[in-house]
């Protein structure tokens, strides 16, 4: 058996070329990597360098006392309004967090709804039951005087006397409020307050009526609950009313009429890439008549709910045209948590249509005076006055009369009821 030998010299040779070729490659890599860099750099500095002068102007020869940081905030706001999308929007840290619990569906406070009286004193008109300050004896129309000590006439917004009145959990908050003339004083513990999006009730002729304020999360799961809810009572058809509805998750709203729509396409989602994300339906539905309420506060999800039911023709809508939004948008929580809010994808009907400037028109329109359009913002206009209400049974009961008759399967008898005439 031969043996082959290496010299030391070739070896150490091959290593050196080894480590030249490494050198040559790592540097060029790292080159171009520098100048790819480099060109990113001199791109951003050119786009910003408007920006930079104005700071630098402002920094020289600006006399007033003004914070460096409020004026960053604004221009980021101004950045994003500058893309001309109503739906996409900058907020800032705190605007950030109060939406975040807003979409829960959940926040730590008092449990109390409140709204400005005509003596511009914030008059509660609702009271969570159960929630702390039903507990501690608050009730709908005490007017508040104090929060946290401060004066509530003082303040600017109703967001600035929220952020006194929430807090962390377990801590204390002090209200005083006037009740009969008097003011009365309440040491309130904060806690959890659920907020429920899905209010429902049976009308006249067995009609169940779902009003669904919101599709933030937890929505599709308080729907399912009052829709079986309902056909439990004996509902004959459902009224979905999504009036003054401002959307929410795709998601939720997918899941909600998973459950009404026959198998096939709910929504296609297209993002910049020009990629398509379709959702769909599987073949089990609801097979009762539907009507689905809308008005021009009807937006993204609501009105998306409206025209999927419509596309694939179980349900009638009635009321007024929607508002025609046609993108989703995302948030980008930035790392001192603010975020930036953008439009970043189209999406179409069942039948390939976009709602984009053209909205839902409702199969039935029905207009509604302003008064009682304010009413119903108001959560104050009566059944009896709410005309496309009126108008959505009227068109439930049509529904509900032109349905099949069930006649007994073969076998089966019906049990008749003869009155027999007395002799005379």
């Amino acid at each position: 058996m031969k043996k082959h030998s290496v010299r030391i010299s070739t070896a150490l040779m091959l290593m050196l070329l080894a480590v030249v070729c490494t050198f040559n490659i790592t540097y060029f890599t790292a080159t171009e990597y520098y100048n790819s860099r480099l060109d990113e750099l001199e791109e951003m500095e050119t786009r910003y360098s408007k920006l930079k002068s104005v700071a630098d102007i402002v920094d020289k020869y600006f006399v007033g006392e003004y914070e460096e940081a409020d004026a960053i905030e604004v221009a980021l706001a101004g950045y994003v309004a500058g893309l001309n999308d109503v739906w996409s929007a900058y907020y800032t840290a705190e605007q950030t967090a109060s939406i975040a619990e807003d979409e829960a569906n959940q926040y730590v406070g008092i449990g109390v709804t409140y709204s400005t009286a005509a003596e511009s004193l914030y008059q509660i008109t609702a009271v969570t039951p159960g929630g702390p300050a039903d507990l501690a004896g608050i009730l709908p129309g005490d007017k508040l005087l104090t929060a946290a000590g401060v004066d509530v006439n003082t303040l600017e917004t109703g967001d600035d006397l929220a952020a006194l009145v929430k807090g962390e959990i377990g801590t204390q908050v002090t209200i005083v409020v006037e009740r009969a003339g008097e003011p009365l004083t309440f040491n309130i513990t904060r806690d959890v307050i659920y907020t429920y999006s899905v209010t429902s009730r049976m009308l006249e002729n067995n009609v169940g009526y779902i009003a669904i304020a919101d599709f933030d999360s937890n929505v599709d799961d308080e729907f399912r609950e009052h829709l079986t809810t309902l056909q439990e009572q004996g509902a004959k058809g459902f009224i979905f009313d999504v009036r003054n509805n401002p959307g929410g998750y795709v998601s939720v709203m997918h899941e909600m009429l998973d459950g009404l729509l026959p198998e096939g396409p709910v929504i296609t989602m297209v993002d910049k890439a020009g990629e398509e994300m379709p959702l769909t339906s599987d073949a089990h539905m609801l097979e009762m008549p539907m009507v689905v309420l809308t008005n021009e506060y009807s937006v993204s999800a609501a009105e998306f709910f409206a025209a999927a039911l419509q596309e694939y023709d179980v349900a009638t809508v009635v009321g007024t045209k929607t508002s025609g939004k046609g993108y989703s948008q995302q948030t980008f929580k930035l790392n001192d948590g603010s975020s930036v809010h953008i439009s970043t994808t189209r999406y179409y009907t069942p039948k390939g249509n976009s709602l984009a400037e053209t909205g839902v028109t409702p199969d039935l329109v029905v207009e509604l005076p302003l008064e009682d359009l304010n009413l119903l913002l108001s959560g104050k206009l009566a059944d009896a006055d709410d005309e496309q209400l009126q108008s959505a049974l009227k068109t439930m009961n049509s529904l509900i009369a032109a349905l099949p008759v069930e006649t007994p399967a073969e076998g089966e008898t019906t049990e008749t009821t003869t009155t027999e005439t007395p002799a005379e």
